[in-house]
């Protein structure tokens, strides 16, 4: 029970709680701890100089070691993305362009098509394919580039047990690259602790192979004189497009994968149950 009390001296109410057995006892105010002393267990209210704030504790930096940092190669590598989906971009492109002109010839296959209808479509094709294969190159510059930086960053502080001269000269040479490109990129893989499954590599190599198979094609069908020969050179030349889209976009999920992993490719061992659960309570 509460009960209301008045002090003699004070002539001020306070409360008291006693249990309901007993009745109140007035009692005198116990005197104040020995150890606490100053302004603020005084008669007026404490104050601050300023606003009382939680923080973190300081943390120990660790010190600056002595090792020389190495140049910053970063700018290709880093811009390889952007320009890779540019070269995408204009493969589509290509490959429209090689497809309206590839339906031109079938529309006009048995008379003269117009002037302009040849024109335009010529034109398109020329000026599509040419961007598209400068943009390429450029993408497979800035893409071995990007191989070249992850490879370092991954096996830093250790150097690529690989030479640079022979990461670009493997990744960009023609006929090589189909071969040394798997095996980089497996390196990567087994090296990288963010790295992406092998189906990844495996569908950029898939990728790479039927575009190569659709260029040899183009080329070697390019070499007749006839008129089907010209017509089949053109659709080869729009699937050979497509394909080239189709590894751009397979190069973009290997990228990403790479430096921004997806949970599925994420390796963890989990405990069952649940660490410092509350136990429950019986109602």
């Amino acid at each position: 029970m509460v009960a209301m009390t008045t002090p003699r001296r004070t002539g001020r109410w306070r409360w008291v709680a006693h249990p309901p057995w007993r009745p109140p006892l007035q009692g005198t105010r116990p005197p104040p701890p020995r150890y606490r002393a100053g302004p603020a267990w005084g008669d007026r209210t404490p104050a601050y100089p300023a606003t009382p704030r939680w923080g973190l504790p300081l943390v120990a930096i660790p010190p600056r070691t002595d090792r020389p940092e190495r140049p910053s190669r970063a700018w290709p590598a880093a811009a390889a993305p952007g320009i890779v989906t540019a070269a995408g971009t204009w493969f589509a492109a290509s490959a429209v362009a090689h497809g309206l002109r590839y339906a031109a010839l079938a529309w006009y296959d048995d008379r003269l098509a117009p002037w302009w209808v040849e024109a335009a479509t010529t034109a398109l094709v020329w000026v599509a394919g040419a961007v598209a294969l400068l943009v390429g190159a450029a993408a497979a510059v800035a893409a071995t580039a990007w191989l070249v930086e992850t490879r370092r960053r991954v096996y830093d502080p250790a150097p690529d047990p690989r030479r640079r001269a022979e990461l670009w000269i493997g990744s960009l040479v023609v006929v090589v690259n189909w071969v040394r490109l798997p095996v980089y990129l497996e390196e990567l893989r087994r090296a990288s602790p963010r790295a992406p499954g092998r189906s990844a590599v495996r569908r950029w190599w898939a990728a790479f192979t039927v575009n190569g198979v659709l260029v040899l094609a183009a080329w070697w069908r390019s070499t007749g004189d006839s008129p089907q020969a010209a017509a089949d050179t053109v659709l080869l030349a729009g699937l050979a497009a497509l394909a080239a889209v189709w590894v751009v976009r397979e190069t973009r999920s290997v990228m990403r994968s790479f430096g921004d992993p997806s949970p599925r490719f994420t390796r963890r061992l989990l405990v069952r149950g649940m660490v410092g659960a509350p136990a429950s309570r019986e109602e």
